[in-house]
Formats: structure tokens, sequence, C-alpha cells
């Protein structure tokens, strides 16, 4: 009995660990956000303004980790239904790639213009904030 809750309190502090990490389940408006399924991502380019938060969401069974090219961000293992956030704060083209299965590739291009403006400027200046691991 005594071993049940010393596991329950590993459970929990396990959780606590990755909900401060910057995994969430917390949904964002769709239009920032890339789904992780059939293992995809979807869009594979995403097209978004300077100061957008981009969040990833795993809707696939099996565990992924969205991993920028340049190291500039690491989700950590995101399991099924697990959610992770970035803020893009420069403008650029910003390749990804899931860690584990490095065949699932995605971008997000980072401008000043509307995104929907297919006339965007970009460089490759990196820049963001969120969790790195």
């Amino acid at each position: 009995m005594l071993e049940n809750k010393y596991l329950f309190l590993a459970i929990l502090g396990i959780m606590g660990v990755v909900a401060v990490s910057g995994c969430t389940s917390q949904t964002t408006t769709s239009a920032n956000t890339v789904t992780i399924q059939n293992m995809a991502f979807n869009p594979a380019t995403l097209n978004v303004q300077v100061g957008t938060t981009v969040t990833w969401t795993n809707k696939d069974s099996a565990t992924h980790r969205v991993v920028s090219d340049t190291g500039l961000f690491n989700s950590g293992d995101l399991t099924t239904g697990m959610s992770y956030n970035y803020t893009f704060n420069q403008t650029g083209s910003f390749s990804y790639h899931c860690s584990i299965h490095p065949s699932m590739t995605g971008t997000v291009v980072v401008s000043t213009n509307d995104p929907s403006n297919s006339n965007t400027s970009t460089n490759t200046n990196s820049g963001g904030s969120g969790p790195k691991y």
C-alpha cells in the first residue's frame, strides 16, 4: 500500500515537470497549430507573423519530438494528446523535424507582413522563445 502512494506521487511529480516544461494540453486557434498525425506535420509549412505562438499537437499513437534543424527549439517527447508551444520573435524560415522519425519535416515561415500575403520577404535569422531540451 505504501509503495502505491510513492508511485502515485512519482507520477504526479513527472506530470508537473511536463506541465512546467512547455508541454500543454490547451487548445489554441487552428491557424497557429501544427497537427502531428499519420506520421506527418500538417500543415507541412505554416506562415505566421512575428510574435506568433505556434502549437504542435500530437494526435498520433506514436511519440514524437519536434526539433528545430538549427537547435532553436526542442519539444522533448510528445506522447499522444500532448502539445508544445513556441513563440517566434524574429522573421525567417525555420525548418524542423521529428528527431525520432527524421523523415517527418516541416517549416514555419515568419514574416512581419500578413502571412496570407505571398509576397512576403524573410531572412534566415533565428529567434524565438520557448523551452529547449
